[in-house]
């Protein structure tokens, strides 16, 4: 015989409610990342995020 606990109904959807939760955060994040980088190459033509436009 076994005495391993066996994960319920519960545990079950509380573990992938939070593994969905978390992932859709990260994914929202990194899109957040990669539109403001797409908004500095449009503004001073480059993604360097300490990059003087008005050095040449």
């Amino acid at each position: 015989m076994s005495n391993e606990k066996k994960w319920g109904d519960l545990e079950i959807a509380a573990v992938g409610s939070a593994v969905i939760i978390m992932g859709s955060l990260l994914f929202y994040w990194v899109l957040e990342i990669e539109s403001m980088l797409e908004l500095l190459e449009l503004a001073y033509g480059s993604a360097k995020l300490f990059n003087n436009p008005l050095v040449y």
